[in-house]
Parts: structure tokens; C-alpha cells; sequence
């Protein structure tokens, strides 16, 4: 019986290897199939989408640089009109300043008749002595070992070199002032330029 099973299993490998053998040569290859995988077709789908989602994506970021470009541009001229409102403001206190300075150039020196090599007189205190001694004695001598009287005419000498003298003390503060007024200018520009300077390519 066992032989007869072993014989019987041995036959049905041989028939289904002979089937299988001439099925294999008259069958149609898998290659000639077409088959229609449904993943294809939502692989297509996807790579679709993602091509289209990258455009979008370069299409926004493109938008954001294009608007960040354009903020960068209005805090640069944001930046650079209120330097400029400031510089010209210094610039025209500057011109203003100036312009002082040359009135005050203009004014002449007076006469104090040699006082201020004697003794070292300046024509504020001869003004000032010259008051003074007219309220107590209008009619006596300044200096009467000098033969200097009290007169209209040495009072506006004196009067005009104090003029003369008060205008060299403003001219000397005034090129202080126009000093520290360049100093800002710069600093104003400079802090511009360190700030800012980089956007510069925006504007």
C-alpha cells in the first residue's frame, strides 16, 4: 500500500510537471501582459501635486522676498528721511550760525586811545569807568594826567571797541558751535551709514 501511494504521488509530480512544461511554452509570458497596477496611477497623481506644490511654494517664497525687499526699501527711506530731516536742521542752524559769525567780523575795532597798552584797559571798562565817573562829575577828566575828557566822542570810542570786543568773544563761541554742529553732521551721517548702510543695495 505504501508503494502503491509513493508510486501514485511520483505519477501526479510527473503529470504536473509535464503540464506545467507545455503550459510554459504555449502560455503568453507575464512581460506580454498588460497589467494595470492601481498604484500607478495614484503614484502620477501624487507626483502631480507635489511638482505643482513646489511651484506654489517657490511662487510664495518669491512673493515673501519680493515683499521684504520691499519693507527693507521703505525703512531704508523711512531712516534716510529722518537723517536728512536732522542733518538739514543742523545744516541750517549751521548756515544761520555763519551767517552770525560774518555780521560779527564786520564790526570795527574803536578807540581807546592807546589805554589798553598802559594799563591794560579794555573798552567794556573804559565804558563802564567812564559811566561812573560822568554820574559823579560830568564836567572833570577821565584821565587827566592824559588829557582824556569826558567827552561824547572818546565814549564812542570806547563804546565801539567794547562792541568790537564783545564781538570776538561771539565769534569765538559761535566757531564752537558750528564746530560741535559739523561734529553731529558727521556723527548723524556716520551712524546712518553704520545702521544702514548695509540695506543700501534695496534703495
Amino acid at each position: 500500500m505504501v508503494r502503491f501511494n509513493e508510486a501514485l504521488l511520483v505519477g501526479i509530480s510527473l503529470l504536473a510537471a509535464l503540464v506545467f512544461s507545455k503550459g510554459r511554452g504555449s502560455a503568453p509570458s507575464l512581460s506580454n501582459i498588460s497589467f494595470i497596477n492601481p498604484f500607478t496611477s495614484m503614484l502620477s497623481k501624487a507626483q502631480a501635486q507635489a511638482i505643482e506644490k513646489q511651484e506654489s511654494n517657490i511662487g510664495t517664497l518669491e512673493n515673501i522676498r519680493q515683499s521684504n525687499l520691499g519693507i527693507a526699501k521703505d525703512i531704508l527711506d523711512y531712516e534716510k528721511n529722518i537723517s536728512n530731516v536732522k542733518i538739514n536742521q543742523l545744516q541750517t542752524e549751521m548756515d544761520k550760525t555763519q551767517s552770525f559769525i560774518s555780521q560779527q567780523q564786520k564790526i570795527p575795532t574803536g578807540n581807546i586811545l592807546g589805554l589798553d597798552k598802559v594799563a591794560n584797559w579794555t573798552g567794556q571798562k573804559l565804558v563802564r569807568k567812564f559811566d561812573s565817573q560822568y554820574a559823579y562829575n560830568p564836567l572833570g577828566a577821565l584821565f587827566p594826567d592824559k588829557n582824556i575828557g569826558l567827552t561824547a566822542s572818546v565814549r564812542a570810542g570806547f563804546a565801539q571797541q567794547a562792541a568790537y570786543e564783545t564781538a570776538q568773544q561771539n565769534i569765538a563761541k559761535a566757531n564752537e558751535l558750528v564746530f560741535r554742529q559739523e561734529g553731529e553732521i558727521d556723527r548723524l551721517q556716520e551712524e546712518y551709514q553704520t545702521r544702514y548702510g548695509n540695506l543700501s543695495r534695496y534703495g
